[in-house]
């Protein structure tokens, strides 16, 4: 299967976006429209999303 692009953050869309925490900690910045049950998240619904905030400023600033 393809890997899926992450979503374009840009300043206009950045607040469609929210910061998500697993149980291990794991940090996730997502769209909101994705959001649903983190305990149901696939691993491929969880590549759709930053693993921190300091990866989705990254590609904020990079744009």
């Amino acid at each position: 299967m393809a890997e899926e692009k992450k979503p374009e953050i840009t300043e206009s869309t950045a607040t469609q976006f929210v910061l998500l925490r697993d149980a291990q900690g794991k940090e996730f910045v997502c769209r909101i429209s994705d959001l649903k049950d983190p305990s149901k998240l696939t691993d491929e619904e969880k590549k759709r999303c930053y693993e921190n905030v300091e990866d989705a400023l990254k590609e904020m600033e990079g744009l």
